[in-house]
């Protein structure tokens, strides 16, 4: 079985501030939602929920595929997902540094 070897300068150069404003763009129109949502009331399960869980989580992937140029998995999303945008871009940031370092090597 041939394994394919990534070539390091195939991944696209980026900065952490293009990921860290493409996070907090989604999150803002994520939260946005929210507001409109009439079931989001106090006093309902929204009290206790996080402000984004994981599931919907994973499509911030879909936004920041494109600058850093390949396809991000699923499992660098928290698992229950994030209470607020700085907690995701504190813990996506070195996630995907991680996994793009693991995969040039």
């Amino acid at each position: 079985m041939a394994t394919a070897t990534l070539n390091p300068k195939a991944v696209k150069t980026f900065s952490e501030k293009d990921l860290t404003d493409a996070i907090i763009s989604w999150w803002t129109e994520e939260i946005s939602r929210h507001t409109d949502d009439p079931f989001a009331a106090a006093g309902t399960l929204y009290d206790v929920l996080t402000d984004v869980d994981s599931l919907s989580a994973v499509n911030v992937l879909l936004v920041l595929e494109p600058i850093v140029g390949c396809s991000l998995p699923e499992s660098l999303i928290k698992p229950g997902g994030y209470s607020d945008r700085q907690v995701m871009v504190d813990h996506l940031l070195p996630a995907i540094s991680a996994f793009l370092t693991k995969r040039s090597h």
